[in-house]
């Protein structure tokens, strides 16, 4: 870590400690995902896309499944956002997300919950919705456009954690003492996305299986609140919120097939350039016919 990087870090907080409480205000940087703080709130939300995984499930009325996504290792360089100190963000290696498909009249109705659960050193509270309908086909090619949204929070210790300092050297350990207060952070990573897609669909010869690819992008207005504790257990507020604020392209390709007659398996390949590669698969139980 460079000596006046470090000296940034340490002397800082004790800077802001000398100013008057209501001269205070919450500090906000606003962030492109091209840049160092962007790119790693960036990663995450792509990750987070509530894509078309389960979504044009065929000759059913409705689904109700269970998504696991893998979410990939960074690397210590991958997780310094600009600053030399590595943010502790691998968390968890896997985000499972419930999903329930409903075919209507007029549209596919999707939804899913994450409720307030902790998978490994992460608790998420997350909530998405998705609207589809098939408008055309051409050669046994069904064109779905496809609207989604994402909204929620994961919560953990990122910017101080007592497991990562104490894998890390002197520097590292004298900002947990100084900066953190000697306390792991309360972070809250939130993501607000709204994504649209247009779904390519064509039924394998197995009757109910079927393989698709998905295009289409996303408005990303996802925040991090960097949550360092006091002493006293309450937040500190002599540290920023982070905004991204950006539109990206993200690609889809999976394949869905059914297992027995009430059980549908599905996998996906999600892409989004610039921030994440991932896989996904989700198993469902259906029911109700066309």
């Amino acid at each position: 870590m460079r000596t006046h990087q470090h000296t940034r870090f340490v002397i800082l907080p004790f800077v802001l400690a000398g100013t008057p409480l209501a001269a205070q205000q919450r500090a906000v940087q606003v962030h492109r995902a091209s840049e160092p703080e962007g790119r790693l709130l960036a990663f995450y939300s792509a990750a987070m896309v509530y894509s078309p995984l389960g979504a044009v499930a065929p000759a059913r009325r409705w689904w109700l499944g269970v998504e696991a996504t893998w979410l990939p290792t960074l690397t210590e360089a991958q997780r310094r956002p600009g600053i030399d100190k590595p943010e502790t963000t691998n968390l968890s290696p896997v985000l499972p997300r419930p999903r329930l498909g409903v075919r209507t009249a007029v549209a596919v109705l999707e939804a899913s919950w994450v409720p307030p659960i902790t998978v490994a050193d992460a608790r998420a509270n997350l909530v998405a919705l998705a609207a589809s309908r098939t408008v055309a086909t051409w050669r046994g090619v069904a064109f779905v456009p496809r609207l989604s949204a994402v909204a929620g929070r994961v919560e953990g210790a990122i910017t101080c954690n007592a497991s990562t300092t104490r894998s890390g050297n002197r520097d590292l350990a004298t900002y947990y003492a100084a900066v953190c207060h000697g306390n792991d952070s309360n972070d809250w990573f939130e993501p607000r996305i709204a994504a649209g897609e247009l779904v390519a669909a064509r039924a394998m010869a197995r009757p109910g299986a079927q393989l698709w690819l998905a295009a289409g992008g996303r408005i990303d207005r996802s925040r991090f609140d960097i949550g360092v504790r006091r002493a006293d257990g309450t937040r500190d507020p002599d540290h920023p919120i982070l905004r991204l604020r950006d539109s990206r392209p993200h690609l889809a390709a999976g394949a869905r097939w059914p297992v027995t007659h009430r059980l549908l398996a599905a996998g996906e390949w999600f892409y989004a350039p610039g921030s994440v590669a991932t896989l996904r698969a989700l198993v469902a139980v259906t029911g109700g016919g066309r």
